[in-house]
C-alpha cells in the first residue's frame, strides 16, 4: 500500500495529538532550543535533565526564576541538614546549579570551568561577597 506524504504527515500529527490528548505531560512540556526542557505546568526549565534557574527565567520570567531559586535551596538544606555554619550550613562547598560550585569559606562561586563568577558569587553569597570578588 502506497502512501502520500501528506497522508504520513497527516497520519503522524494525528497520533502526536492524540497522544498529547493522552498523556497530558507531552501538552504542557516544550524543547525552545536544543537541549533545554521546559514545563509549563511547573513553569520550570531543565538543561540536560537538571533545573536551570537562567533557562527558567528566560522561558517564564523572574518570579519563576525565583521560585525555582528558593525550592532548590530548601532542596540542599534539606540535603544537607542543619550544622554550625551560617544559616544552618554545615558543608563549605556547595552546587546551586549545574556547573556552578561556591564555597563559603572564600566567598566565591566558581563557573563550570573553574573560574571565579561575580554574577554567581553576588546571586549566591551576596553583594558583600561580590565586591570582594572584584578585587581579585
Amino acid at each position: 500500500m502506497k502512501m502520500s506524504i501528506s497522508t504520513v504527515v497527516a497520519t503522524g500529527l494525528t497520533l502526536f495529538l492524540v497522544g498529547a490528548i493522552l498523556n497530558p505531560a507531552l501538552a504542557r512540556s516544550f524543547s525552545p532550543e536544543p537541549g533545554v526542557r521546559c514545563n509549563a505546568s511547573a513553569r520550570v526549565c531543565y538543561v540536560r535533565g537538571a533545573p536551570s534557574i537562567r533557562m527558567t527565567q528566560a522561558y517564564f520570567g523572574e518570579r519563576a526564576a525565583h521560585q525555582l531559586r528558593r525550592d532548590l535551596r530548601r532542596h540542599y538544606e534539606r540535603r544537607s541538614g542543619p550544622g554550625p555554619g551560617p544559616r544552618g550550613h554545615s558543608q563549605r562547598l556547595f552546587y546551586p546549579e549545574p556547573g556552578v560550585r561556591c564555597d563559603r569559606f572564600q566567598e566565591v562561586c566558581y563557573d563550570r570551568w573553574g573560574r571565579p563568577n561575580y554574577h554567581w558569587t553576588r546571586q549566591y553569597l551576596g553583594p558583600r561577597a561580590a565586591r570582594n570578588l572584584r578585587r581579585w
